[in-house]
């Protein structure tokens, strides 16, 4: 395992083509086991997932993306494959489908990036356009 720094870029577009932008960098740990490549960091105040574990599993063309702690979900990136996941809120479950158009993955063993673009639906309906860039470096 080898601690790493870890950015995290998130975009968000709903339907009146209005967007919100969160980005984080925080520390964590990066290893690779067989041809899968892990990235697990501890969310913040600033996601507002507090107390919440995020584990990237990353295949060359598949992101699975586990939440553990106060907030549980799990989402699948595939390309052009619709993924639904329940999703944990403090007022109950949802269920959101994720549709992405595009998983980019270029890892190595010194770290490396993802580039996720997917449509986010809540009851079959779209309700954001998102992209996701993430970005990992091991610290020496």
């Amino acid at each position: 395992m080898k601690k790493a720094i870890i950015s995290v870029k998130g975009t968000q577009k709903n339907d009146q083509n209005e967007s919100d932008t969160i980005e984080l960098i925080t520390e964590g740990n990066f290893y690779i086991k067989g041809n899968t490549f892990y990235v697990v960091y501890e969310e913040s105040e600033l996601s507002g997932m507090d107390g919440t574990t995020t584990t990237l599993k990353i295949t060359e063309d598949k992101v699975t993306l586990l939440r553990f702690g106060t907030n549980k979900s799990k989402m699948v990136f595939e390309k052009n494959k619709r993924y639904e996941s329940d999703y944990d809120t403090p007022y109950g479950k949802i269920l959101l489908g994720i549709l992405p158009t595009d998983v980019k993955v270029a890892m190595s063993e010194a770290g490396g990036e993802i580039t996720i673009k997917y449509a986010l639906d809540l009851n079959n309906k779209t309700v954001s356009n998102n992209e996701l860039y993430l970005k990992v470096w091991e610290v020496n």
